[in-house]
C-alpha cells in the first residue's frame, strides 16, 4: 500500500534565522500527495565571451548528432546529445554601418540586443532592450529576482572605451531599455548575500558589514529550522537537503578562501580583476548561477566572462599576453595557439556548469532539461572583427522545447542571432512576433 505523505511544503519555502533566509531547492515534499510533479519553470542563461575564437579549433568536424567536436569543444562531448553548436548566426547590429572602428564595443552591446549602438561617448547612449530583459519584464513578480546579471570584470559606465563608443557599451550586455544598461555584479560574496540572505538585509550596507565582521555562516543562522525540517522529510528528501546544504557550506568556504587569498596578495587594489584568482572566481559565479536556478530565485541570468575588448592575461594557463592582443593574431601560430587555450578554458568551465545543472533534480527531470543555456561571442574571428559565423552553443531542453542536435550548419548566407533569441523568448512564455531584426524563430528541435 503506498504511503501518502501529509507534509506538503510550499515551493518557495525558506529556512530562516534572524535576518537571514535560505531558499530551498525542489523537494518531493513540495509535491502534494497523489499528484504529479508540477511543471517546472524554464530558466535561461546567456554567457558572453569577448574577442571571438580561434575558429579553426572551434568548429566541429561534420554535422548532426555524430559530429566530432574538435580541440576547443571537446570538454562538451559527454553532453553532446543535450546541446547544439550553431554555425551561420550573425548580428548585423555589431557591424560599423558607417561608424568606423569600435567593433568590440559593438560586439558586447549588440550581443543580446541585436541592435546597432549609437556612436557616442556622452549621455545619449542608445542601443536597444536585451533579450534577457524582455523575458524578465514578462515574468515580473513570478520569482524573487526578475533577472540576475553577473560579470568577471568591473567597468565604468561613463567615458569612452572603444574608438568613440561609451564604456557603457563595452561593459554591459544587459539593457533594460535602449538607453538604460543593467549593471552587473562582479563580486561573488555580494551575489551570495543577494541570493541567499534576506534581500532587504543584503541592501543594508551597515548590517552587511557587521555580518561580514562576525563571519557567521548562513547555515549556522538557519541551522535550527533546517534540523526541524529535516526530521519531517522522507529519506530521499533528507539526502537531497543534505547535499544542497553541503553545497552551500562549500560555497561559503570557497568564498572565504578566495577573499583571504585576494587580501594576501601584496599588490594594488583591482589585481583580482586583472587575472589573479580569475579561475576560482569564475567557478564561484557558475556555482551561484546553478544554485540560483535550483532554488528558483530567478529564471533569467547573464554572465560576462569579460568586457568587450577585454585584455585580461591568463597566466595560470601559461598565456601571459592579453586576450585582446592575442585575438589580433595576424594568423601567427603562437598567438592562435594561445587564443585556443583561452577558448578551451572557457568551454571547460562552461561544461562544468552544464554538468552541475544536469545533476540537479528539478521536479521529475533535471535542471538542464528545464533550462536553455547560450554560450557565445559577438565576434567570430577577433582578427577580422567579423560579426557573422559567430561561435554559439545552445544547451538544455527548455522543458521540452529544444533537443540537442550536435552541430548544425544553418542554410543561407547568414541567419540573424535574433532568430535564436525569439525562439528562446517563445519558450519562456513570450508571445512576441519579433525581436530586433528577427525573421522567424530558429528551430530548436
Amino acid at each position: 500500500m503506498p504511503v501518502i505523505r501529509r507534509l506538503a511544503l510550499d515551493r518557495r519555502t525558506l529556512l530562516r534565522g534572524g535576518a537571514a533566509a535560505l531558499a530551498l531547492p525542489w523537494l518531493e515534499a513540495m509535491q502534494p500527495a497523489l499528484t504529479r510533479p508540477p511543471k517546472q519553470p524554464v530558466r535561461c542563461l546567456f554567457v558572453f565571451s569577448p574577442n571571438g575564437v580561434n575558429q579553426a579549433k572551434w568548429w566541429p568536424d561534420g554535422a548532426g548528432a555524430d559530429a566530432k567536436f574538435g580541440e576547443t569543444l571537446a570538454p562538451l562531448q559527454p553532453l553532446q546529445k543535450r546541446l547544439t553548436v550553431f554555425r551561420g548566426l550573425a548580428i548585423d547590429g555589431g557591424r560599423p554601418h558607417g561608424d568606423g572602428p569600435g567593433d568590440h564595443a559593438r560586439s558586447a552591446s549588440s550581443f543580446l540586443t541585436c541592435a546597432h549602438p549609437r556612436k557616442t561617448g556622452g549621455a545619449d547612449i542608445h542601443v536597444g532592450p536585451s533579450i534577457d530583459q524582455v523575458i524578465a519584464a514578462q515574468q515580473t513578480g513570478r520569482l524573487p529576482f526578475p533577472s540576475l546579471e553577473l560579470g568577471l570584470e568591473k567597468g565604468a559606465s561613463a567615458g569612452i572605451c572603444d574608438s568613440g563608443y561609451s564604456c557603457a557599451y563595452s561593459n554591459n550586455v544587459s539593457w533594460r531599455s535602449a538607453s538604460v544598461p543593467v549593471a552587473k555584479e562582479t563580486e561573488p560574496r555580494a551575489v551570495f548575500a543577494r541570493l541567499f540572505g534576506d534581500p532587504q538585509q543584503a541592501t543594508d550596507a551597515a548590517a552587511a558589514a557587521a555580518e561580514q565582521r562576525t563571519r557567521r555562516s548562513l547555515l549556522d543562522l538557519v541551522g535550527a529550522e533546517g534540523k526541524a525540517l529535516r526530521n519531517k522529510l522522507s529519506a530521499s528528501d533528507r539526502q537531497k537537503l543534505d547535499q544542497y546544504l553541503q553545497s552551500v557550506r562549500e560555497l561559503e568556504q570557497r568564498l572565504e578562501h578566495s577573499e583571504r587569498d585576494a587580501a594576501a596578495v601584496p599588490a594594488p587594489a583591482g589585481l583580482l580583476e586583472r587575472g589573479t584568482g580569475y579561475s576560482d572566481k569564475l567557478a564561484l559565479m557558475y556555482e551561484l548561477l546553478v544554485l540560483a536556478f535550483a532554488t528558483e530565485r530567478t529564471a533569467v541570468a547573464t554572465l560576462m566572462l569579460g568586457n568587450g575588448g577585454s585584455n585580461r592575461s591568463y597566466k595560470f594557463l601559461g598565456v601571459p599576453d592579453g586576450h585582446h592582443d592575442l585575438s589580433h593574431h595576424g594568423k601567427k601560430p603562437e598567438k592562435l595557439e594561445a587564443l585556443a587555450k583561452i577558448n578551451r578554458f572557457q568551454i571547460e568551465r562552461f561544461g562544468a556548469c552544464l554538468q552541475r545543472l544536469a545533476e540537479q533534480k528539478d521536479g521529475d527531470s533535471d535542471l538542464l532539461a528545464n533550462s536553455l543555456v547560450v554560450f557565445g561571442s559577438g565576434l567570430g574571428d577577433g582578427d577580422r572583427h567579423n560579426h557573422d559565423d559567430l561561435p554559439v552553443v545552445l544547451a538544455g531542453e527548455g522543458g521540452g522545447a529544444a533537443r540537442g542536435r550536435g552541430a548544425v550548419v544553418l542554410s543561407g548566407k547568414e541567419t540573424p542571432m535574433a532568430n535564436l533569441y525569439l525562439a528562446i523568448l517563445r519558450t519562456m512564455g513570450g508571445k512576441d512576433e519579433r525581436f530586433a531584426d528577427s525573421t522567424e524563430p530558429l528551430a530548436l528541435r
